[in-house]
């Protein structure tokens, strides 16, 4: 793993539990069938992979919700975001809190 990346078990841990979240809410979105006269069809799974759902279709590169790779593509680097952000949050709390205390 390079250096830039760090090591963090709750980061993993929050990554797995967002992948088991995210194909469970993706699942039932696809059960789902649109009655009355508003489709709201693919919302759910759009809001789950919301930052790279909202990249994608800014670059032009929208992800199709009914297909199983550009699904798959959108919940793995979601959960790296995931990763990155509570690895960094674990990072800079045991800076300030073990790194702070030196008054």
């Amino acid at each position: 793993m390079p250096a830039w990346i760090p090591r963090s078990t709750p980061g993993a841990v929050f990554a797995v539990l967002y992948v088991a979240l995210a194909a469970f809410v993706v699942a039932g979105d696809r059960g789902r069938v649109g009655n009355g006269w508003a489709s709201l069809n693919g919302i759910t799974s759009f809001l789950i992979t919301f930052p790279v759902s909202l990249l994608g279709e800014r670059l032009g590169f929208r992800p199709d919700f009914r297909r199983n790779p550009d699904m798959a593509i959108a919940i793995g680097l979601c959960a790296v975001l995931v990763y990155l952000v509570v690895a960094g949050l674990v990072r800079g709390t045991r800076a300030l809190f073990v790194h702070g205390n030196g008054g």
